[in-house]
């Protein structure tokens, strides 16, 4: 891992949270944000006193008596999301801005979904580019990441590189927060507020002992967020890289996701954020070709026109070549079979050229 970051040190931290110039940047994040937010969300009323909110903002935060307030859960079919206070998510923001250029000295190069990093197009082309018929790979990740943070673990991680007393009681805060759902408060003594600012920058500290530990091995190694990739050239140094994985995540009191797993050949082949990786083949995975399949279908059912799911598909189909225009390869068929009234079942047979069909 990389020497401390120089950025700042003491109260000057907290200060620069505070400061005019990083509030006003946080509150602007937030009212793009919440633009379509329901007439009855407290973000309105706070946008309207905003002026007067943040000299007193300023003043609680560099005395070190900002306190959040209780979440609110929202729960859908097949996930659930936390909402901060219109104030508290503005601090958050602000605490990330002000982090991400704090800790980006001291996090790998080898975490791509850190600001400026080129994000998760630049990870799959660097896996795509070490895909060399006769390597081995492990590609893998952590089963219910964030739920999984150990907030001790996590606070003596980002302890090492803030020393702000002020910035540290907040993220101490951040983490041991209250959740209410349906009327009911629970104390959440571990995991981090998943669709908060700063989690990312969060998740990507956690896994920095796991950073460290692969650029010693001197493999190959990418990781987005908790989804990574370690490529070498024989089998034993892979078995090597295995058992070091396995420690790391047992000193962070994290599992590693079996169905999520692929250890063997490059030659066979892996799904890696939303993409089937193998040598000179980059394509669509067959579960993001299902997801895709599934939102057409969904349209349809929905009534939308022809232009309407014309648009989704273009713009689906320019997500998936964005960035990647020199690797990434997909057949006709499936841009083709975007427009048709029955396109849920023509994608049993989706790409011309996948392995899997």
């Amino acid at each position: 891992m990389k020497p401390a970051s120089p950025f700042e040190n003491g109260g000057n931290l907290i200060r620069r949270i505070a400061s005019d110039e990083i509030l006003e940047e946080a509150f602007q994040w937030l009212c793009r944000q919440r633009i379509e937010y329901s007439p009855n969300s407290d973000v309105w009323d706070f946008r309207l006193k905003w002026p007067g909110i943040k000299p007193d903002l300023h003043n609680r935060l560099v005395s070190g008596s900002y306190m959040f307030s209780p979440l609110s859960e929202y729960r859908m079919p097949d996930d659930r999301i936390e909402v901060w206070q219109s104030e508290d998510a503005l601090v958050l923001k602000a605490m990330s801005i002000v982090l991400n250029i704090h800790l980006a000295p001291v996090l790998s190069d080898r975490c791509f979904h850190i600001k400026d990093r080129g994000g998760s197009k630049a990870a799959v082309r660097n896996v795509q580019e070490q895909m060399i018929p006769g390597k081995f790979v492990m590609k893998s990740d952590v089963r219910s990441y964030y739920a999984s943070i150990d907030h001790a673990i996590l606070y003596s991680l980002a302890e090492r590189y803030i020393s702000d007393r002020h910035v540290m009681q907040l993220l101490w805060r951040y983490m041991d927060r209250t959740v209410c759902y349906g009327g009911e408060y629970r104390h959440e003594t571990r995991g981090i507020s998943y669709g908060c600012s700063l989690s990312p920058l969060m998740g990507a500290l956690y896994l920095a002992p796991l950073d460290e530990a692969m650029e010693k091995s001197g493999l190959f190694y990418a990781r987005f967020m908790d989804d990574w990739v370690v490529i070498a050239p024989s089998r034993w140094k892979l078995r090597k890289v295995v058992s070091v994985v396995n420690q790391v995540l047992s000193v962070l009191k994290v599992e590693i996701h079996p169905d999520k797993t692929y250890i063997g050949r490059v030659e066979k082949g892996f799904s890696f954020l939303g993409y089937f990786l193998k040598p000179g083949l980059l394509t669509a995975s067959t579960e993001t070709l299902k997801k895709h399949a599934e939102r057409i279908a969904r349209l349809y059912e929905q009534g939308a026109d022809e232009i309407r799911i014309g648009q989704y598909a273009l713009y689906w189909y320019s997500w998936l070549k964005g960035g990647l225009q020199k690797h990434v390869s997909i057949s006709a068929h499936v841009l083709r079979s975007s427009f048709h009234p029955h396109y849920k079942q023509t994608t049993q047979c989706c790409h011309d050229s996948h392995p899997v069909c």
